[in-house]
């Protein structure tokens, strides 16, 4: 029985012995398999999106102007937003988040990584006057807002776009956008945007008013429930007493 249990201790030992190396090549294999995939993988540079805004000669218009590592033709999205705070709220709505007003938009695309297009901010009001579009609108949506300072100005890559393509595309090329540059929707649809944030006042001045279209009128169907009147007849037509023919009545005269 105790040579037995001797037995039994020894090889135990000489288990334990065993099941220890093992663990130790294991954990020493695993230690060198993780350096060589740490070595494996590659810092990729960071992609550039950028944009710069200059106010040109011409007030209320500016300049929108940037780089951009993508694709040749790539379609971009500029605006110009401004945020509008409600200043007049009922006691029941409680605290709103602030709205905004799309100033002006312009589609680009991308030429050897540049992208350039002009904004102009001013609208020409039925009265004369220089304001931005929100101003115009304020009165028919009877808000009462009070505006941001600041105007912020926006260059996107549109969500209907691939954007894991595109990624795919800078990763062979040993680029990738930062995640800065990266936002998500409301669907969930991820795409690519930067701005730029300035002070810019609203309009002052006037112009000559802009005379009124028909698209102006009747939500842009015009003075279309107008019935128009008939036009005059400027032709006097004199029917004849008489038959001015002797030729005989034809088949497709006849009435049957």
């Amino acid at each position: 029985m105790i040579h037995t249990l001797k037995t039994m201790f020894v090889n135990w030992r000489l288990l334990r012995n065993c099941i220890a190396g093992c663990f130790i090549v294991v954990v020493a294999g695993g230690c060198a398999s993780a350096q060589r995939v740490f070595r494996s993988q590659v810092t990729l540079d960071e992609a550039n999106l950028a944009i710069q805004v200059e106010p040109t000669d011409e007030s209320g218009q500016y300049t929108i102007s940037g780089m951009a590592d993508l694709p040749q033709g790539t379609e971009l999205t500029v605006a110009a937003v401004r945020y509008l705070h409600l200043t007049n709220v009922p006691l029941k709505a409680g605290k709103l988040n602030p709205t905004y007003s799309i100033l002006a938009y312009d589609t680009v695309k991308v030429r050897d990584d540049r992208w350039q297009t002009e904004l102009s901010l001013w609208q020409v009001a039925p009265n004369g006057e220089f304001m931005e579009t929100w101003q115009i609108d304020e009165p028919e949506l009877q808000l009462s807002v009070e505006p941001q300072e600041e105007v912020i100005f926006l260059v996107s890559l549109a969500p209907i776009h691939n954007l894991r393509a595109i990624e795919q595309q800078l990763a062979r090329e040993n680029q990738q956008f930062a995640r800065r540059f990266i936002q998500t929707s409301a669907e969930g649809s991820r795409y690519l945007q930067t701005g730029e944030l300035l002070e810019i006042d609203l309009p002052t001045g006037s112009t000559t008013p802009l005379a009124i279209r028909p698209e102006d009128i009747n939500g842009g169907w015009g003075k279309r429930y107008l019935q128009l009147p008939d036009l005059p007849n400027t032709r006097q037509l004199e029917f004849p007493e008489n038959r001015q023919t002797n030729a005989p009545i034809s088949n497709e005269e006849m009435l049957y």
